[in-house]
């Protein structure tokens, strides 16, 4: 199972890498039109700002997976006991405004069904779908991440 999880999170990595690339061609398309040849694209401006939504709640729950997320530790106990108390507090807090995020996110996709972008010409909840999905997903990589121990010089550190 573990195989089939790192499989799917790192697929999920390498789309969010493959839409980096994406919106730094298109930048770079968009410099070159604009300020070499004079003429500006129209629609690249939605797109990045669009993919830019895409990368950022995509690429969330990889990092969640990978237990790559920056953390800022106020508190740090000695006592195994408590930390693990900690962690799963901070866990389920996150999973809860995941929760949160995803629901709102997907009554936000929902009402912008009808409407359309403007330059493009597509329906404005691709805009709001990496809301919800990104939020279940990242729920998900909370669930099934599994907190391990490094060996970093000599001392074990939690990551």
């Amino acid at each position: 199972m573990r195989r089939y999880l790192d499989n799917a999170f790192a697929t999920l990595g390498a789309m969010t890498v493959a839409i980096f690339a994406a919106i730094m061609a298109l930048i770079f398309i968009q410099v070159i039109n604009r300020f070499l040849l004079g003429l500006p694209l129209f629609w690249t401006e939605e797109v990045v700002r669009m993919l830019l939504v895409w990368l950022v709640l995509m690429g969330t729950p990889v990092v969640v997976y990978k237990c790559d997320d920056i953390k800022v530790e106020l508190f740090r106990f000695n006592n195994d006991r408590f930390e693990r108390i900690r962690r799963f507090v901070v866990a389920a807090i996150s999973i809860i405004f995941c929760a949160v995020l995803a629901y709102w996110g997907y009554l936000f996709t929902l009402r912008a069904l009808g409407t359309m972008q403007p330059s493009l010409g597509i329906s404005r909840a691709w805009l709001y779908a990496p809301i919800p999905i990104g939020g279940v997903l990242t729920i998900l990589a909370f669930i099934v991440r599994r907190d391990e121990v490094k060996k970093v010089s000599g001392v074990e550190e939690l990551l």
